[in-house]
């Protein structure tokens, strides 16, 4: 079996991908700088490893059209790396946070009516917290969408707020693979933003209903590989987003499990099908 990896530069999550899948074939390693489409690739598998959400989204995609399966698949990547999407999809299946969202800066204006403050913004999309704002009044919400507004993405005319959970210091990040629940983190911090990529502290989680509410939120989407963000509230349990490119070299160190094994284990069952 020949299984390739695509990535941007080369985190510990891909060495350890890389090592596990060369107990099932050959490894093929695919920088952005190498690849060009349409092209001859002999490969069964790719896992998808590129940093921007944008160029893994597209790779998946290029290769599909080459037939050759990925992991996450182009679908899931777009559906699950959209913040909006993704709530759509999880809200028919596990409890959410309340959320509303606006296609104008007039309509954004009015979602406090509802959801009152604080509130969060969020873009639809982006990862490790980046550009998250909470929202304590009407000046500031009034800044925060001056700000979108001149940044000239389309992207961030859709404007995506969720009601502001209060957190016991920490948050929780499980993953998914394939189905199979492998494992789970606190994620504690001082800061509202408790990601470890801003300085989140890990410890291992093993509460059985975080465990069974992970994987009611992968069913909402029914493949890949997923890592979960799920809160603590007054109101119980509560999925906050889900990221179809997860990073777990912390969750991997603090809880031992073999996610880069379990990854690879699932890109090939997906070339066998």
């Amino acid at each position: 079996m020949r299984i390739g990896i695509t990535y941007t530069v080369l985190r510990r999550e891909e060495m350890a991908i890389k090592e596990r899948a060369g107990e099932f074939g050959e490894v093929v390693m695919l920088h952005e700088d190498d690849l060009l489409f349409p092209g001859n690739y002999d490969l069964d598998v790719v896992i998808i490893r590129n940093v921007s959400h944008f160029k893994a989204l597209y790779t998946a995609r290029l290769f599909e059209s080459e037939g050759i399966p990925t992991v996450n698949s182009s679908r899931l990547i777009f559906e699950a790396g959209d913040k909006l999407f993704a709530t759509l999809r999880l809200a028919g299946k596990v409890p959410v946070p309340e959320w509303k969202a606006a296609l104008s800066e007039g309509g954004a204006l009015r979602v406090p009516d509802s959801l009152g403050y604080p509130l969060v913004s969020k873009p639809v999309f982006g990862s490790w917290g980046r550009l998250l704002a909470k929202v304590n009044d009407r000046d500031s919400l009034e800044a925060v969408l001056e700000h979108r507004k001149w940044m000239k993405n389309p992207l961030y005319g859709i404007h995506y707020f969720q009601e502001f959970v209060e957190k016991p210091g920490r948050d929780i990040r499980s993953y998914v693979i394939g189905g199979e629940f492998v494992g789970a983190i606190y994620r504690y911090s001082n800061h509202w933003i408790t990601n470890t990529a801003r300085g989140g502290k890990a410890e291992p989680c093993s509460d059985p209903e975080v465990e069974e509410l992970s994987v009611k939120a992968w069913e909402a989407f029914g493949e890949g590989a997923l890592a979960i963000d799920i809160f603590e509230s007054e109101k119980g349990l509560l999925v906050n987003e889900v990221n179809p490119n997860m990073e777990f070299k912390n969750a991997a160190r603090v809880t031992g499990a073999d996610m880069a094994g379990k990854l690879v284990e699932y890109a090939v069952e997906v070339a066998k099908t």
